[in-house]
């Protein structure tokens, strides 16, 4: 869950940036938008120059002393009708986008476009839009190392999954980031308590009580 939901939310983001890209971006080459991007190889032409997105998490685990927390389940007249437990998660990890080009050009433009998404932020309309899809996205919270970005293999490699003449440019970005979510996976339904009922009496300076929960 983890990785999908967030490979999904950097699709997203990424797609959203490209799309805000035009009069008021310095970068208004069609050549720099790709055809596609995605979680999955891009294996037909038609889908090229691509951004291929990868994940990979170093390190997750609970967060804090008492990760668990509760969410109120309601009816359609709003009632609370049982509560959930879930746990909360922290994870740490690195994205690598692969671009895939069939001309080197083409290759060294969208990764100057991609490196301007995550260092530029709020000065450029593209960016902006990248940094706003991941915090709207409700499925899963990441923070990007926004400050370095790094290049890991430049590559020009014969053959391409519709043809062994052409030839391909490909080089990736990585750029670490951190993150948080929710695993449901292991829910506890609970019954609301109605009613509490308090009796005890009082000796001296210590407190003898008695309580009972009553559930409905």
């Amino acid at each position: 869950m983890i990785i999908t939901a967030a490979k999904i939310a950097t699709v997203e983001a990424i797609t959203a940036a490209f799309s805000a890209l035009g009069p008021n971006s310095s970068n208004t080459t069609k050549d720099l938008v790709p055809r596609s991007v995605t979680i999955e190889y891009p294996i037909e032409e038609i889908a090229w120059p691509a951004v291929y997105v990868q994940f990979r998490p170093t390190l997750t685990q609970y967060t804090g002393l008492n990760p668990d927390s509760f969410v109120a389940i309601k009816n359609e007249q709003g009632q609370t009708t049982s509560w959930e437990q879930v746990r909360q998660g922290y994870f740490e990890g690195a994205f690598d986008l692969q671009i895939l080009a069939m001309a080197s050009e083409e290759r060294d433009k969208i990764w100057e476009t991609l490196i301007n998404f995550f260092i530029m932020n709020n000065m450029d309309p593209a960016s902006t839009a990248f940094y706003n899809s991941i915090a709207e996205n409700d499925l899963i919270a990441i923070t990007f190392a926004q400050g370095s970005v790094l290049q890991v293999g430049d590559t020009v490699s014969p053959g391409t999954p519709w043809s062994p003449e052409e030839l391909t440019y490909e080089t990736t970005l990585r750029i670490k980031c951190v993150g948080q979510f929710y695993e449901d996976k292991y829910t506890q339904t609970l019954l609301p308590v109605s009613s509490v009922k308090v009796s005890g009496t009082m000796v001296e300076d210590n407190i003898s009580t008695t309580t009972t929960y009553v559930v409905d």
